[in-house]
């Protein structure tokens, strides 16, 4: 079975809870590898002609086009020509739902050319490159007109309905949802598997064959990265930040956060003014982080 991957969108300024960023991918060397999130993602075709799959359906499009994935689709991306170079917009999905927007039970069609779209898509560029005082706030504000545009014209249904858990991909969707509402606090895999209806056994055993790694684990990461992030905006002492993450000790909060990050808590509070420890996105293999995507500053890009 294909593993595929839970990715988690880590922000560094919780205030810009936006990742932009322009991508370049190669027929012969370099895609992205089938994955998925909670954020709504849109891809807008610079150049050349890349195929998306969504959830097993291929979309293919070509300059001027928009890509729309919606939350929780398992989504992968390859280039149809030689190359391919498109921007991707990503939107925290709690932001959208500040903006009374729910992009999680909601759906969009998947391909458009909406020259208003379009339009948005080349001032967030302009903004992200130039990066003039108050551009996050432009941002912003631009995501909030893209989301009208989103639920104006490209809205199919709006739905609540409870996944089916008689599907593999969707027992593990639930169960990460789930985690992610609830990691802050004493969580066990009993509880888990009691919500989403199955048993502990055949949820440890989906969830490690469909993600890569065990509930336990998934849940210690998502614990240490936003301990990051709190570590990075609050002024909080490790032990603090152990307590408020779920960990039940400070010294195993500790072990977990550096086999994450590569280095302890600690090391945030003597570099707060550094550049962010995080990975990228590589170009040529294609890879794109596992857990954690940051919101920097997009490099320049001719327009």
């Amino acid at each position: 079975m294909q593993q595929l991957h839970y990715e988690l969108h880590y922000f560094k300024n919780p205030n810009y809870p936006i990742i932009f960023h322009i991508d370049t991918l190669y027929k012969q060397s370099s895609h992205i590898v089938a994955h998925w999130h909670a954020n709504i993602e849109l891809l807008y075709v610079v150049s050349g002609e890349a195929v998306v799959e969504i959830d097993g359906q291929p979309v293919r499009a070509k300059r001027g086009e928009i890509v729309i994935i919606n939350s929780n689709s398992i989504h992968s991306v390859r280039s149809e020509t030689d190359e391919v170079v498109y921007f991707c917009l990503i939107m925290d999905s709690t932001f959208c739902r500040s903006l009374n927007f729910d992009t999680v039970n909601c759906r969009f069609h998947h391909l458009t050319n909406d020259l208003e779209m379009r339009n948005i898509f080349q001032i967030i560029a302009n903004e992200s490159q130039q990066a003039k005082p108050f551009y996050q706030k432009a941002v912003r504000a631009l995501c909030n007109t893209m989301l009208i545009l989103l639920y104006r014209n490209q809205l199919i249904e709006h739905t609540l309905v409870r996944t089916n858990t008689s599907d593999r991909m969707a027992i593990i969707k639930q169960a990460i949802e789930y985690i992610h509402h609830h990691f802050n606090r004493d969580i066990s895999l009993d509880e888990i598997s009691q919500e989403i209806g199955i048993s502990k056994f055949y949820f440890c055993r989906i969830f490690k064959d469909v993600t890569g790694i065990t509930p336990n684990n998934y849940i210690f990461q998502v614990r240490c990265n936003h301990a990051h992030q709190l570590l990075s905006e609050r002024d909080l002492s490790v032990a603090e930040c152990s307590d408020i993450c779920g960990f039940n000790s400070t010294a195993y909060f500790t072990k977990c956060f550096k086999s994450v990050f590569g280095f302890p808590p600690s090391h945030i509070h003597r570099h707060k003014d550094q550049p962010i420890y995080g990975t990228q996105r590589d170009a040529h293999s294609g890879q794109r982080s596992v857990f954690i995507s940051t919101n920097g500053q997009a490099e320049p890009t001719p327009l």
